[in-house]
């Protein structure tokens, strides 16, 4: 008798291996469907081989790691279908708390843009804002030079320097803004008060985000720009840790005094 055929898959980002994310953002980046990235994740993740298709499901060849012999099952559609379900975390790539650890021979830096206690390398708050001034120069233009400029601060040579050119794969542009957008996240919980959204937010130009920036720089140096290039080099979140300080003592000065600020 046949022992039972258990097939698994990763469950969430963090489960992928680096060749498992980098094929997963191949597909996102080929295939506008999701259903059919998703399949084709299963079928790889699974390791099992399609012999043929009907309409009541799937003919599949599988061999079971420390098994010699192949064996041959069928999966109905309603099997397939839960096993595409399991995938659906997929859909949201800013929940991608993963990311590939090296792109064009350049090694990336922390994944939520922390400093690296090892080699005590910080990203700086200028470094952060410039990230920051792409990935929406990207979402408001389309241009994917912003991608690969924006990923010449993720990505560093060994002695961390930025690369003086980078152009990336559609693969591996995509996997770029997905842990960019996933690190914004992070941040936006970890500090809800300098990140609460407004409605100004969903009109953004190059203009209005210089703005925002100055305001930023302004905050941290209290309007002293001597202490302007100092601030610059802070680390990021660090600077964020102040701004955001600053932002819930506006919110509580402005609840108590309605009035001074109306």
């Amino acid at each position: 008798m046949d022992k039972k055929i258990e097939l698994t898959c990763p469950k969430s980002w963090s489960e992928l291996t680096q060749e498992q994310l980098r094929y997963t953002f191949f597909l996102l980046s080929t295939f506008a469907d999701k259903v059919m990235v998703k399949t084709y994740m299963f079928v790889r993740f699974t390791g099992i081989n399609v012999i043929k298709k009907n309409r009541f499901g799937w003919q599949c060849v599988y061999q079971p790691e420390g098994e010699k012999r192949k064996r041959v099952f069928y999966l109905q559609l309603w099997q397939i279908r839960s096993f595409l379900e399991q995938l659906a975390w997929v859909d949201s790539i800013e929940q991608m708390d993963n990311r590939l650890d090296v792109v064009q021979g350049l090694e990336a830096v922390h994944p939520l843009l922390q400093e690296d206690t090892e080699h005590h390398r910080i990203i700086t708050f200028e470094e952060y804002l410039c990230m920051e001034k792409y990935y929406q120069r990207f979402h408001s233009t389309g241009n994917d030079d912003a991608i690969d400029v924006l990923a010449s601060f993720l990505y560093r040579n060994p002695d961390f320097s930025r690369p003086a050119e980078l152009t990336l794969t559609p693969a591996e542009r995509l996997a770029t803004l997905a842990w960019f957008a996933h690190v914004k996240v992070v941040m936006s919980h970890a500090f809800p008060h300098f990140f609460r959204r407004t409605e100004s937010d969903d009109d953004i130009s190059e203009l209005s985000m210089l703005q925002s920036f100055n305001v930023q720089l302004r905050a941290l140096t209290d309007g002293d720009v001597t202490k302007e290039t100092l601030v610059k080099q802070t680390d990021c979140w660090r600077a964020l840790t102040e701004l955001d300080a600053k932002a819930r003592e506006a919110e509580e000065f402005k609840r108590k005094y309605p009035k001074l600020t109306s």
